[in-house]
């Protein structure tokens, strides 16, 4: 009988041991992943820090103010449905003037927020927008802001990410967004 109560405790005490085995196993692996993370993001909020200072790195570039003519203006709806369908990126002058936006894309090309990898550390991305002349490929502008998405755990855990330039406009509007969608009004004017 005494063989049987000792094989009994044995069994017993065995899966104790194996849950606390798998219970410290498990904590020593969260806690790893979680300090890993914390060294990720500290590296790459220091890697975004030092690009966002660089001089000439993130901001709106104006290369070539552009003269438009008449004919590339339109008159500004008065219809509410229709004011509605106008793109708020192709008034210019404070919104007295508003550019035919076939007759412009016929001349010009925008890319907004084109995404490039700038470092696999967070990953940090180059955030660019560029308005281009058709007929000579000339860059006439062009809008840069970082986003930092703030450690690959990111893919596991979705994160917004902190962009740069960093603050707001009178109207609240981010400087990482303003610059990229008032790129037409900055770069043209009327003849």
């Amino acid at each position: 009988m005494q063989f049987f109560n000792w094989f009994i405790k044995s069994r017993t005490s065995y899966k104790q041991n194996t849950k606390s085995i798998f219970v410290a196993v498990t904590l020593v692996l969260l806690s790893s992943l979680m300090a890993c993370s914390s060294i990720e993001r500290m590296r790459s909020e220091s890697l975004f820090e030092q690009y966002c200072h660089e001089e000439g790195r993130v901001g709106q570039f104006i290369y070539e103010p552009v003269a438009l003519g008449e004919e590339y203006f339109r008159p500004i709806p008065t219809d509410e449905v229709e004011l509605r369908r106008i793109a708020n990126s192709f008034y210019i002058d404070n919104k007295k003037l508003l550019i035919d936006k076939e007759i412009f894309i016929g001349g010009y090309d925008i890319k907004y927020l084109k995404r490039n990898v700038i470092s696999l550390v967070g990953p940090i991305y180059s955030v660019e927008s560029t308005l281009v002349r058709k007929s000579d490929g000339k860059v006439l502008s062009k809008a840069v802001s970082l986003l930092n998405k703030r450690g690959q755990t990111s893919k596991v855990f979705p994160v917004q990410g902190v962009t740069c330039p960093t603050g707001r406009d009178s109207k609240g509007i981010l400087f990482s967004q303003k610059h990229h969608f008032n790129l037409i009004e900055n770069t043209f004017f009327k003849r």
